[in-house]
């Protein structure tokens, strides 16, 4: 099969890359590089690999890289609150400009499937009591989910006998990837602790899920390799319900790990998006479970940072 993935030399998009081209697929990655293209380095002048540089804004580029592809994964955007709040505008080109492109493109060059990267922080705040499924009401309360909204609508509302969107809304991601973040929870609070020796968490109550990135490599695989019928205009949460956790409960995870980090709870409700995720359906529907929980991820991200495989972990480079 011929994959196109739009992001693809990302966080989340290079483990992707990776992931397919491994399983045997053509692999086509299109992006802007903005952090460079050093994440897909080991693919470079691969057979069954391309990398092609250009900007979901557009058009035209898309429609030409579009041409003879199966199915198209759509990671591209401006991702997360910070990011998005610097230029509203521009994460509005982006992510509902550059996202309708992607759709237009891929049904006029007769693409089946495509398969669009969505987030669980659609559902912004809920009753952490009852964890919220694909059918809860959606709350988006920053510009970064109100555009996921959004495209998510326009993506599911063209859905046909013969082209096949599916939505994954995305726990926050984590784990060791070739472009590294440590902007998100779970690998801040892990270098906090290593070079800090303290972890300073905010909110401490409020509850997130969690999702390794190659797990999120496996959803999407999974949906690929799903009957049309089981995914066509599906929404899925991607995700375990053992990775729902609180703050607090992820510091105590770090410090399992990085014994010598102590850990600081400062209350603050600036921050309200507090959920827990069901992932009932995609692990019925898909038979999806993820192979990697939130202990295993620190122990990755700590083992690595420890053994320096990064020069400077503070690097903008690693954050967007």
């Amino acid at each position: 099969m011929k994959i196109l993935i739009v992001g693809g030399a990302g966080y989340v998009g290079s483990p992707m890359a990776h992931h397919f081209w491994q399983a045997g697929h053509d692999v086509t990655v299109f992006d802007r590089m903005s952090f460079g293209a050093e994440s897909l380095s080991a693919l470079v002048g691969m057979e069954r690999f391309r990398l092609v540089q250009g900007d979901i804004r557009d058009a035209q580029a898309v429609k030409q890289v579009m041409q003879g592809q199966d199915a198209v994964c759509l990671l591209a955007a401006i991702v997360g609150e910070p990011a998005c709040n610097r230029d509203p505008d521009f994460t509005r080109e982006v992510n509902l400009g550059g996202t309708r492109n992607v759709l237009t493109a891929a049904q006029d060059a007769g693409v089946k499937r495509m398969v669009f990267a969505s987030t669980c922080s659609n559902y912004g705040v809920a009753d952490t009591n009852n964890p919220v499924d694909e059918n809860a009401p959606l709350n988006p309360i920053s510009v970064y989910s109100e555009t996921k909204v959004q495209a998510e609508q326009e993506i599911l509302a063209s859905a046909t006998d013969t082209f096949i969107p599916t939505v994954l809304r995305l726990s926050t991601a984590f784990g060791v990837s070739p472009r590294m973040r440590f902007d998100l929870l779970v690998s801040d609070f892990t270098l906090a602790a290593i070079r800090d020796k303290k972890v300073v968490i905010y909110g401490e109550q409020f509850w997130r899920p969690f999702v390794h990135v190659r797990d999120i490599a496996k959803a999407f695989g999974a949906v690929i390799a799903s009957d049309a019928d089981a995914v066509r205009g599906e929404v899925f949460n991607v995700g375990g319900d053992n990775n729902n956790t609180r703050k607090m409960d992820l510091g105590e995870t770090v410090k399992k790990h990085v014994t010598d980090a102590t850990v600081e709870f400062v209350t603050r409700n600036e921050d309200p998006r507090s959920y827990r995720v069901a992932f009932g359906k995609i692990r019925e529907r898909l038979g999806y479970e993820p192979d990697w929980s939130i202990d295993d991820g620190v122990a990755e991200v700590s083992g690595a940072l420890q053994n320096h495989v990064w020069t400077d972990p503070m690097d903008a480079r690693y954050r967007n």
